[in-house]
């Protein structure tokens, strides 16, 4: 069961991966097009200029779950550097845990979120399912990391980064 998660995890990684190149890509494409569109064919492109913050929140959204794939999100551990390994490993299971639970109501919430928009904005709406995409995937890794704990982080060999001499 362990492999099938982490197998699940590294394909969630891939894509997560290659829908921020996308949004960077498009980003920087919209952005381009609507600045030599308004200045050389004084044509203005509204539409384009404004999906860019919805672009710039689907790459952070995308880089947040990635950053906790990688441990490398904030965390607030000040007092656990002072506790057993033993209770450390206890502690960590529960906040894993409670990060899961948090993201599963987050989860259940967007998706009524998503609807809504939906209604209200039409098709526009819909770019908010980057946030029920967001919290499953972070609940995902919430639970395999409270089910299946590792000492270090759960990255492959192409994410790691190695200390320089």
């Amino acid at each position: 069961m362990k492999r099938f998660i982490h197998r699940v995890d590294n394909i969630l990684a891939q894509v997560e991966k290659s829908a921020v190149v996308i949004c960077f890509t498009l980003l920087v494409a919209f952005v381009l097009f609507s600045i030599l569109s308004r200045n050389i064919f004084h044509l203005p492109s509204h539409r384009l200029f404004e999906s860019a913050p919805n672009l710039v929140l689907w790459m952070a959204l995308l880089g947040a779950s990635l950053a906790l794939r990688q441990r490398r999100h904030i965390r607030l551990e000040l007092v656990l550097r002072f506790c057993s390994a033993r209770f450390k490993r206890r502690a960590t299971r529960g906040v894993n845990l409670f990060g899961a639970l948090v993201m599963g109501i987050l989860l259940l919430t967007s998706v009524e979120f998503v609807h809504n928009e939906t209604a209200m904005f039409g098709s526009w709406g819909r770019l908010a399912v980057i946030f029920p995409i967001f919290f499953g995937s972070t609940g995902f890794r919430y639970l395999a990391a409270a089910l299946f704990p590792t000492d270090g982080p759960n990255t492959d060999a192409k994410l790691q980064v190695k200390p320089t001499p």
